[in-house]
């Protein structure tokens, strides 16, 4: 008895962490196409000026840290505004268990990690898009 109103609680909480996965996903796909057209519409608007640079001799190794610097530091900044936020939303999601997991540093620095290499991983892609046009093509069609 006692054991089918346990298996009845974790069948409920694992639906439950289910769902949040799910949503987790979800949230992770749109802000990654959120990024794309970011990311695209900004690096669009500076075709002029990388296929400037390329004709005045850069190569595209001197035109990713002109275009990622940019998002590097927003990137920072998100991270410092969201650990705080998740940290609070945790501990206070975590208010009502009696038996707690503890928040550790490797929760936050896996979270940075794995956002980071997606974000870069979508920005870089377009700065190489951006960085290997040709530079006459850009100036003719400006």
């Amino acid at each position: 008895m006692i054991e089918d109103v346990l298996e009845k609680i974790y069948r409920e909480d694992r639906q439950v962490v289910n769902i949040y996965t799910l949503f987790a996903g979800v949230a992770i796909f749109i802000s990654s196409l959120g990024l794309l057209s970011i990311s695209l519409f900004d690096i669009r608007q500076r075709y002029r000026e990388i296929g400037l640079r390329k004709v005045n001799g850069a190569q595209a190794t001197d035109i990713y840290p002109l275009l990622i610097k940019k998002y590097l530091s927003v990137l920072a900044i998100a991270t410092l505004i969201s650990i705080p936020v998740s940290w609070g939303a945790i501990t206070l999601y975590l208010q009502d268990f009696a038996h707690k997991a503890p928040i550790t540093f490797d929760l936050f620095a896996i979270a940075v990690i794995i956002t980071a290499i997606i974000s870069l991983l979508i920005i870089i892609w377009q700065i190489h898009k951006a960085a290997n046009v040709n530079p006459a093509e850009v100036v003719k069609t400006e």
